[in-house]
C-alpha cells in the first residue's frame, strides 16, 4: 500500500507532523472500512470495495505507474484502453483488499465457492505436506490461492512486504494472519527461510514485484529486475518450486491451480544459473496469465529499470 493517501508524499517529507498526523486518520478510516466489510457479505463487499476503489484509484499516482507498465507489456494498445484498464485495475485492489478481509468466511464456504485443478506430481507432494515453495504473482484472486494449502493442512508460512505506515502494518498483520501459521517478512534474513523450509514447513510468495536487488531477466519483451531467491531456495533445500494461481469466476466462485514442481532446464550449471534459468520459466507463466487478465494484473510500482539505467 502507498505510504500516505491523503496528503502528497513531497509534503508529507516536509512537515513530518501532518505527515503523522494524516497516517492516523488513514489508518481510523481503513479500520473503520474494515469493521463495515466484515458486516457485509461477501459479494456485497467485493462489489462495494471494487466500486469504491474504481471511482477514487484512477486519481492517484499508483494509477500513472500501472499506465507505464501496460505501456510496457502491452505496446500494441492504445492510450484509450490504457485508460480502461488501469481503472479496472483499481477496482480490483478493491476487490483483492474485501478478498483479503473476507478469506476465513471464503474459506467456510469453500464448498460452494472453490474449486480445485491440482496437477499430479503436486497433489503428491501435497498429499505428503513435503516442503515447498508455492509461487503466484499479483494478478487474479492470487490472495485466494493460497487456500490450497489448508485443504491439505500444510503448515504454511506467508511472505508479505510491511507496510510503510506503521498503522496500517498493523492492520493489515492482522488480516494476513489468516494465510496460514506464520508470517515472514520480505525484510527477514534469508536464514529464515531455510530454516522454515529444512524444519518441514512451506513458503507461499508472490514473486512479481521489482527488488531492490536481483537478475536482469525479461519480461515482456524488456528486461526487469528480479529476484531469483525463490528458485535458489528451492534448489540448495530440496524443496519443490510449484506455481499457483487463483481465477475469479461467475457467482462468486474460484478456480485455483498448483501446477507440477518446475524442474531445472540445467542441472549440471551452478545454483546461481539454474536458479536464473527456472526465474525465466517462472515469468513466461506469469506473462501468459497477466495477458489473459490485463485489467487483473495490480502492478502499482514502476516494474522495468529506466532506459538510461540499463
Amino acid at each position: 500500500m502507498p505510504e500516505f493517501y491523503l496528503i502528497p508524499k513531497r509534503l508529507a517529507r516536509k512537515a513530518p507532523r501532518l505527515a503523522a498526523a494524516a497516517q492516523t486518520i488513514e489508518a481510523g478510516l481503513f479500520r473503520s472500512t474494515f469493521w463495515l466489510m466484515r458486516r457485509m457479505s461477501i459479494d456485497t463487499s467485493l462489489w462495494l470495495s471494487g466500486l469504491m476503489f474504481s471511482l477514487i484509484g484512477p486519481f492517484s499516482s499508483k494509477a500513472a505507474k500501472a499506465r507505464e507498465n501496460l505501456a510496457i507489456a502491452f505496446p500494441d494498445k492504445t492510450e484509450e484502453w490504457r485508460r480502461k484498464t488501469t481503472r479496472q485495475i483499481c477496482k480490483y485492489i478493491g476487490i483483492s483488499l474485501a478478498e483479503l478481509i473476507k478469506l476465513d468466511q471464503i474459506w467456510e464456504e469453500r464448498e460452494t465457492r472453490l474449486e480445485y485443478v491440482i496437477e499430479p506430481e503436486a497433489r503428491k507432494r501435497m498429499e505428503n505436506r513435503k516442503p515447498s515453495i508455492f509461487l503466484t504473482a499479483h494478478v487474479g484472486a492470487w490472495q485466494i490461492a493460497s487456500l490450497v494449502t489448508r485443504e491439505f493442512n500444510m503448515d504454511i508460512c506467508t511472505v508479505y512486504a510491511p507496510e510503510s505506515n506503521p498503522f496500517m502494518n498493523d492492520l493489515m498483520l492482522a488480516l494476513r494472519q489468516s494465510f496460514g501459521r506464520d508470517l515472514i517478512s520480505t525484510e527477514d534474513s534469508p536464514r529464515r527461510f531455510i530454516q522454515e523450509l529444512r524444519a518441514g514447513n512451506s513458503i507461499v510468495m508472490a514473486m512479481d514485484t521489482r527488488p531492490d536487488a536481483g537478475k536482469l531477466i525479461p519480461f515482456f519483451g524488456r528486461k526487469a529486475l528480479t529476484s531469483t531467491s525463490p528458485p535458489g531456495l528451492a534448489l540448495k533445500t530440496g524443496a519443490a518450486l510449484m506455481l499457483g494461481r487463483g481465477e475469479r469466476l461467475p457467482g462468486g466462485r474460484y478456480r485455483i491451480t498448483i501446477y507440477d514442481p518446475l524442474i531445472s532446464p540445467s542441472p549440471d550449471e551452478s545454483v546461481k544459473e539454474q536458479a536464473a534459468a527456472l526465474t525465466e520459466i517462472i515469468y513466461s507463466h506469469f506473462e501468459k496469465w497477466i495477458s489473459e487478465y490485463p485489467e487483473q494484473w495490480l502492478c502499482l510500482k514502476r516494474r522495468w529499470p529506466k532506459a538510461h539505467k540499463l
